[in-house]
């Protein structure tokens, strides 16, 4: 079979859905929380493979449930009050777009949108830049690769200047983890969210958020964060754990994280999609 759909959702390969069905049953024989415990180093393998995948390390990857609840996980965390801005891009994703109106509504936060190069290459950089500098952004938010056309922002670009400004950037790699090779350091990004299901051929309720080692520091944490991702040390106090575990919930879809990790060793293993540089079906996994 061949399938075109890899950009909406890949076709799982034997050895994800194996996986799957391996840890279900064997929760079905043994319980969930002692199934949990039996692969506890297998789930870890998700952290350190996606870790490994965009160049960093495992301490700074956590699991979603998809691209969308990273990205809105990272948005909790930002504490946007009146009159902070949000610098963003014409073209993106449209639940971000949401999230974005949605903060507005409730924060009386600014959304502004960089204008597009007159010659169609995506954001105007340039442009960008000034308004950086003239209203300091708490929030520049950047989609590599929007959904509904070809194009693809000059992430790298813009995260140089970022950090020249030492502003705080969010990248949606929903489309390009696994098509593109993605080095977090190079993008200079502090977060970047992704979905497992495209090209990574994970399952579907699956993806990843990257926290960089200056958010983790700065103390950044989800609005609703649990006991997982937190400890209560005493009465009326907690202490966020000091990894992106701290946007992760103890609830876990162990089927699911292992499958994403099957699909990720398998790809490794066949040296597949590692340092290429532009789309080719070629990486498509075998059912």
């Amino acid at each position: 079979m061949i399938h075109f759909n890899n950009s909406g959702c890949g076709l799982l390969a034997r050895p994800v859905l194996k996986a799957m069905i391996d840890h279900l049953v064997l929760e079905s024989r043994i319980g969930g929380y002692e199934a949990a415990a039996a692969q506890a180093e297998r789930v870890s393998d998700f952290h350190a493979s996606i870790a490994e995948l965009i160049g960093c390390h495992a301490r700074n990857i956590a699991f979603a449930g998809s691209a969308t609840q990273a990205y809105t996980n990272a948005l909790s965390a930002i504490p946007f009050q009146r009159g902070d801005v949000i610098l963003t891009t014409r073209n993106d994703f449209i639940s971000n777009q949401i999230a974005f109106l949605s903060l507005r509504k409730r924060f009386g936060v600014d959304v502004v949108h960089a204008p597009d190069h007159p010659d169609g290459s995506g954001v105007d950089v340039a442009a960008m830049v000034k308004l950086m500098r003239e209203l300091r952004p708490r929030l520049v938010a950047v989609t590599h690769v929007p959904t509904n056309s070809g194009l693809v922002q000059p992430v790298e670009a813009i995260g140089r200047h970022v950090r020249e400004l030492d502003l705080l950037y969010l990248v949606d790699a929903c489309q390009s983890v696994g098509q593109y090779p993605i080095d977090v350091h190079q993008i200079g990004c502090d977060l970047l969210t992704a979905t497992c299901r495209k090209f990574l051929r994970g399952p579907r309720g699956s993806g990843f958020l990257y926290v960089s080692d200056r958010v983790l520091n700065d103390g950044y944490e989800p609005l609703f964060i649990d006991m997982y991702g937190a400890r209560w040390v005493a009465p009326g106090q907690y202490r966020p754990v000091n990894s992106a575990q701290r946007f992760e919930e103890w609830e876990f879809p162990y089927s699911v994280v292992l499958g994403c990790a099957a699909a990720r060793a398998l790809r490794a293993a066949r040296g597949i999609g590692q340092h290429r540089g532009a789309h080719t079906g070629a990486w498509c996994l075998p059912t």
